[in-house]
């Protein structure tokens, strides 16, 4: 006979006991698939969250430099700087950049002035502001009032607005204003000839804590330097903070249904057990009736659990109000996310959640057919 000839009456056989039982078997299933959604989305939007991160940092400087004095962050003079620098061998393209931080409308957004602040992708579709003009991110769609946008830094400027970001950049450029150098400066109060800071790009990455020594003491004023690395490791803490939370805010939710799992699964047999026996099932029978199906009930929830936290996490419309959920406030409108490193995600997740529940199944109707065995008269041939 073949192999899966032999399994398919015992499949069939599973799937019509599951269907004189359709109300206990929906709430399994129905359990199942919340328990998987809630865990998946809360991780699948950690992991995804921190690849988005890490792909948007390769394209970050290796170094920061910032000028710092009594009152903090001061304007850096770009001559000084360079000059400072050029003298620390291993240190390529070391770049002065303008931006800062301004609100509009009462939104604390990003203002930048060179294209190589936005991300790859972005440049494309969008033109470049002139003096007077703006490019704007999709949060900042809102508080734009007749084609023009008031911007409050140290100074107060009313921009026209010629064009917006797109949405599929909305994780880096949701709240960010692209202006001409001209206009940043007299906005945020950067003197001609100074930068926001200095980015720095290294001959070998390995020695950046190094090098960033060697620049504390170069310059003729204090800095504070940040690392790409730095960045990294803030990032990803920060995402895995971010999952571990929502897995906490969840735990009473998966306890819940856990319960619920355990209850349904020690549930009654359609057919009483020693019918079954009596018409010459085994216990080997019996386990594998349970486990087909609960197979037939669990790989549907599974599938259907991890759907939906796929489209919660990485379908734009929806991963804008699951930012809002797991992160308590921050609604990132049309978030895209990458989608690298989801699968063994996927896959983690159907194990933590497929083989305890298969494992309770098992060792449920195991006890159930010993204690079956057990209560049944004993005979005495001989009487």
């Amino acid at each position: 006979m073949i192999p899966g000839q032999r399994h398919l009456p015992m499949l069939v056989w599973a799937a019509r006991d599951i269907q004189r039982r359709p109300g206990r078997s929906l709430l399994l299933l129905g359990s199942l698939a919340s328990l998987v959604f809630i865990i998946a989305t809360a991780l699948l939007f950690s992991q995804a969250l921190k690849t988005t991160w890490s792909h948007l940092l390769e394209a970050s400087p290796d170094l920061v430099v910032r000028r710092i004095d009594a009152g903090g962050w001061a304007p850096l003079p770009m001559d000084a700087a360079m000059a400072s620098v050029r003298r620390i061998p291993g240190v390529l393209d070391p770049t002065p950049r303008l931006w800062g931080i301004a609100t509009a409308g009462g939104l604390p957004v990003t203002v930048v002035t060179a294209p190589t602040a936005l991300p790859a992708g972005s440049l494309p579709t969008v033109p470049a502001p002139g003096p007077g003009q703006a490019v704007v991110g999709q949060a900042l769609l809102p508080v734009v009032s007749d084609g023009h946008l008031t911007l409050v830094g140290r100074n107060t400027l009313t921009v026209t607005v010629r064009g917006t970001l797109p949405a599929d950049t909305g994780l880096a450029t949701h709240d960010l204003v692209w202006m001409a150098p001209a206009d940043a400066r007299r906005l945020l109060d950067v003197p001609s000839g100074h930068a926001s800071d200095l980015a720095i790009r290294l001959f070998r990455r390995e020695e950046a804590p190094a090098l960033a020594a060697d620049l504390a003491t170069a310059f003729p004023w204090p800095v504070a330097i940040t690392t790409r690395d730095a960045s990294a490791l803030d990032r990803h803490t920060r995402a895995a903070r971010t999952g571990s939370l929502a897995m906490l805010v969840g735990l009473p939710a998966v306890l819940a249904l856990l319960l619920i799992v355990t209850a349904v699964a020690a549930g009654v047999w359609s057919i009483p057990q020693d019918l079954l026996r009596a018409m010459g099932w085994s216990t080997a029978d019996l386990l594998r009736l349970q486990m087909a199906g609960a197979v037939i009930v669990g790989l549907p929830a599974v599938t259907i659990g991890l759907s939906g936290a796929s489209v919660a996490v990485f379908w734009p419309p929806a991963a804008g109000t699951t930012a809002l959920w797991i992160t308590g406030g921050q609604h990132l409108p049309a978030l895209v996310l990458s989608r690298d490193g989801a699968l063994p995600v996927m896959l983690e997740i159907a194990a933590m959640v497929g083989l305890p529940y298969l494992t309770a199944v098992f060792l449920t109707t195991l006890q159930g057919a010993a204690g079956e065995i057990q209560s049944l008269p004993q005979v005495d041939p001989w009487n």
